[in-house]
This record gives C-alpha cells, sequence and structure tokens, in this order.
C-alpha cells in the first residue's frame, strides 16, 4: 500500500515538473489534462492511501480522535492542490499586465499563500498522524531484510520527488523547509518519549518518514550552499 502511495506522488511529481505532452493537451477552459490529473485523479489518490495506511497501521483499529483528524488532513491536502493548481495555471495563462491589480493579488494570494499552505497543513497534519500511530503500534517484530529494502525504496522515491520540490524554488520553499522538519520533528518527539526502545525495523512508516524529511532539507540546504544561494 505504501508502494503505491510512492508511486502515485512520483507520478504526481513527474506531472507537475516534466509533463508529457500528452498532459499539457486542454481539459476545459484554461485547464490541461495536468491540473486535470493533479485534481481529480492524484489529490482522491493521495487521501483514500493515506486513509488505509492510517487504518493498516492502527490494525484495523483506531480511535475516532485519529480518523477525524485523518479526514481533516485529507481534505486540506486535497483542497489544497484544488487552489493551488487551478490558480497557477490561470497565472499563466493570464500575465500580470492583463489583469487589474487587484485581480492579480488575489490569484497570487489563493496560489503561493493559500493554497500552498492549506495543502501543508494536511501534510504536516497527516505525517503527524500516521507517524504517532506508528509510534504507539509498532510491528510485534523487526522487518525481514526484503521488507526493509523495499521501505528503502519507497523512501528514496518520496526524497526525490521532495528534493525537486524544494531546491529549485529558492528562496520561496526556504519557509517549506522548517515546516517540513516539524512535520517530522513532532513523530520524533514522541518516538523518543513514548516508545524509544523500539527501533526502526519495527516502525517501517518512520523509516520513511524520517530520512524523506530530514534528508529533504539536508539535501536542500547542501545544494544551495553549493550554488552559493546560501
Amino acid at each position: 500500500m505504501l508502494a503505491v502511495f510512492a508511486a502515485v506522488c512520483l507520478m504526481a511529481g513527474a506531472s507537475r515538473m516534466v509533463p508529457a505532452a500528452w498532459q499539457l493537451q486542454p481539459f476545459g477552459d484554461v485547464l490541461r489534462v495536468r491540473e486535470a490529473l493533479s485534481m481529480f485523479v492524484f489529490a482522491p489518490a493521495i487521501g483514500v492511501l493515506f486513509w488505509l495506511i492510517v487504518r493498516c497501521v492502527g490494525k484495523g483499529s483506531t480511535s475516532v480522535v485519529v480518523q477525524v483528524l485523518m479526514v481533516l488532513a485529507i481534505y486540506f491536502i486535497a483542497c489544497g492542490m484544488g487552489m493551488h493548481d487551478s490558480f497557477n495555471r490561470m497565472r499563466a495563462v493570464y500575465p500580470k499586465r492583463m489583469l487589474p491589480p487587484d485581480v492579480w493579488r488575489t490569484m497570487v494570494y489563493f496560489d503561493d499563500q493559500l493554497g500552498h499552505w492549506v495543502f501543508f497543513g494536511g501534510f504536516v497534519l497527516g505525517t503527524w498522524v500516521v507517524g504517532i500511530q506508528q509510534v504507539l503500534t509498532p510491528l510485534e517484530k523487526n522487518m525481514g531484510w526484503r521488507w526493509t529494502c523495499g521501505f528503502v525504496l519507497i523512501c528514496m522515491a518520496l526524497l526525490w520527488v521532495m528534493l525537486t520540490n524544494l531546491w529549485d524554488e529558492y528562496p520561496n520553499t526556504l519557509v517549506d523547509i522548517c515546516v517540513i522538519v516539524l512535520a517530522a520533528f513532532v513523530p520524533l518527539i514522541v518516538h523518543l518519549a513514548f516508545n524509544r526502545r523500539v527501533g526502526l525495523l519495527r516502525l517501517p512508516l518512520l523509516l520513511v518518514i524520517y530520512p524523506a524529511c530530514f534528508g529533504s532539507v539536508a539535501g536542500t540546504l547542501i545544494r544551495w550552499r553549493l550554488q552559493g544561494k546560501i
């Protein structure tokens, strides 16, 4: 299931960064197939997979609080993706010089501020929910090497998606980096406080979350340093 989630994230990332020719075909009004896929395929798929992963980690029994928080995380992710992609496309089609200043300012707000941070709010909340749920319900024994390698590969896929979305957007993603650290830091604190003797081989989701989040931040900062940006 987590492998499917990673595959969906990879496809969503590839669609955003290097869309194929068919994804640039018109879908409706100014929207292209690329934006339609993001809003109507990738966002719902990520939401459903998030829900199933939490259910799986909770061994089929999750509290009402966890379920409510998961629904909220899914909503924020999907809502943020919908706002960001649609208004980002409108800004590309209608240059600033063609629009009244108030209209352009509103489009920038929905794209770079509201849509962006609603999505990140869902990302952070979802990471907290799945991470803490994993800490509280670890595996009964360590994973074998095949499963471990599988989760490492999933982690590498997510790490690549996060890196490619962070390092080319300097300095806009400086605050994003802080948010990603916060997303992984809370499960880490809970891990150290309540289950520090349990290693990552019994916490497969954290084997993905820790390296993907902290690795994407470290990799981005290193790249920016080598480029002389910081």
